[in-house]
């Protein structure tokens, strides 16, 4: 029995449709009620998770932008936020241009984002501001990640440059969109989920997480007990202990209601 459960949004606890299913709500909600701590992270920056805080109705902790930020989001109380260092962004930006001069780029901070032309057509929902011209222009305050996209490159190569342009001063990841994404130095889900597991008391042996992405990897493979979703990528699944139902078939409240049948 966990006595937290991570759990990945996009592919995991929402379907491919994007909606929540009733079950799923339902069983995070019981999760909670019997005293287990339900913890959504996610690679959505805040700002773009705010329909899914709404329709899940939870409250309480939220780790977002891939591990960079950890929010209370009833009291609006910053945990833990890890940054990109501005230097490393703009090394980014130029290496990855100076071999893919089509690349474009947008920037996120814990309060707001910026982005080149072509981003919005990659996205399900287009930001509401309009684009700007060079994103390097954009590299003030606190950069939570920088996002890499190239229609014309396949994401695994796209992954595979954006990688060697940061080498280990960031980490990139990608979860099923057509862009890269990087944040700071060792910023993972699992190593914000290993901080707020400190300021809880719980160890991670006592987390089951749940994911279906690249992204998830590090949480999957930190947790106690690492759940792939069955539409999960093959990477994620090798990181699992164990493959489970997919998300359009509500795999994550089976799990859960397994969990609660055992109390």
């Amino acid at each position: 029995m966990p006595k937290l459960i991570a759990t990945d949004i996009d592919g995991t606890m929402l379907r491919a449709n994007g909606t929540l299913s009733p079950r799923v709500r339902q069983a995070l909600h019981s999760a909670t009620e019997a005293g287990i701590f339900v913890v959504p992270a996610t690679g959505r920056p805040e700002m773009v998770a705010a329909n899914v805080i709404n329709a899940l109705g939870l409250g309480g902790f939220w780790v977002f932008a891939n591990g960079a930020m950890t929010r209370n989001v009833d009291t609006g109380e910053t945990v833990r936020g890890y940054w990109l260092d501005q230097d490393v962004a703009k090394n980014l930006v130029l290496g990855v241009r100076a071999g893919f001069p089509g690349a474009g780029f947008a920037v996120e901070w814990d309060d707001g984002m910026a982005y080149e032309p072509g981003f919005e057509h990659l996205v399900p929902v287009p930001p509401s501001i309009s684009p700007i011209g060079d994103v390097l222009e954009a590299l003030v305050g606190r950069v939570q990640k920088i996002l890499v996209f190239d229609p014309r490159l396949h994401i695994d190569q796209l992954f595979q440059a954006v990688s060697l342009a940061v080498g280990d001063s960031g980490v990139a990841s990608y979860s099923g969109l057509n862009f890269v994404e990087v944040a700071g130095k060792l910023v993972t889900k699992a190593l914000a989920l290993d901080g707020l597991c400190g300021d809880l008391g719980l160890k991670s042996s006592e987390v089951a997480a749940f994911g279906d992405n690249h992204n998830d990897i590090a949480m999957l493979a930190w947790a106690g007990r690492g759940y792939a979703m069955g539409n999960a990528t093959a990477d994620a699944k090798e990181a699992a202990d164990e493959i489970i139902l997919s998300s359009d078939e509500d795999g994550l409240a089976d799990a859960i209601e397994g969990f609660l049948a055992r109390l």
